[in-house]
């Protein structure tokens, strides 16, 4: 992982002549000072080995830039959470020292049609999902001994309502939070960190079809004081808890909803 000369010479060339020289950072006492290299390291992954899981687009912006990092990413777009679909996920890995579950069910559906059976499919994939490969991981890196990162994408709908209707998809995200921090409790001595992002909005794949269109306080822009978010905007996230710089992080829901929750 490493920072393109082009960027300091860039860096130097847009600060205005205005501006006191004592304000003006030296790119190169920075370089040949040895300080973005300590701060590269923090946030390097090479050597590591990550398995991102979900076909949404937060779970692809997360694997470009772990790649980037330095991890050798395995993304998993297409996966059955039973015993069986994980362990088959698991096999060609060998090793593991990140795991990002990005997999998810989501869609309001009004009361009168939200179904038992997709209540269960919803809960399924969100909380019996995330504890299936939770436990796997765990399983990959206490054998390993070197300690691990479990990072969960969640949703600021987990604490606090969003959308109409989103009695599954709040609930189970609540459920995935709460298996979060007691991941984050039971390995911490393991050297294993566990954490969740709450996202927020970022425009996502259409949801499954015959579910509810969306309605409610998160489609009131004026509840959105950044505006709508990019994956992009998560992803940094998501390499904080993976790296070095997040070593101290543990059982943690963070947030990153543009100001959301404060608007």
């Amino acid at each position: 992982m490493t920072v393109p000369s082009v960027l300091f010479a860039f860096a130097k060339a847009s600060i205005p002549s205005r501006v006191p020289r004592e304000l003006v950072v030296d790119f190169n006492h920075l370089v040949n000072g040895g300080v973005l290299s300590r701060l590269t390291k923090l946030f390097d992954l090479t050597g590591r080995t990550a398995l991102i899981t979900g076909a949404g687009k937060v779970p692809v912006a997360i694997a470009n830039l772990f790649r980037e990092a330095g991890a050798t990413v395995t993304h998993a777009t297409k996966l059955t959470l039973d015993e069986a679909g994980v362990a088959e996920v698991f096999a060609p890995l060998g090793d593991l020292d990140i795991l990002v579950n990005g997999s998810a069910r989501t869609g309001p559906w009004t009361l009168e049609t939200l179904t038992l059976d997709e209540w269960d499919r919803v809960h399924i994939t969100n909380v019996r999902g995330a504890f299936l490969l939770m436990r796997e991981a765990v399983r990959m890196m206490r054998a390993h001994g070197r300690g691990g990162r479990l990072i969960n994408l969640s949703t600021i709908g987990s604490v606090h309502p969003v959308l109409n209707g989103n009695f599954a998809y709040g609930s189970s995200r609540a459920g995935t939070n709460a298996l979060t921090r007691q991941f984050a409790m039971d390995f911490a001595r393991d050297g294993i960190l566990s954490n969740c992002i709450l996202v927020g909005a970022i425009p996502s794949d259409p949801f499954p079809e015959g579910v509810t269109s969306a309605s409610g306080p998160g489609t009131n822009p004026e509840r959105l004081p950044l505006g709508l978010g990019t994956p992009e905007d998560i992803a940094p996230t998501a390499l904080l808890l993976a790296s070095a710089a997040g070593r101290y992080i543990n059982g943690q829901s963070i947030v990153v909803d543009g100001g959301y929750l404060i608007a």
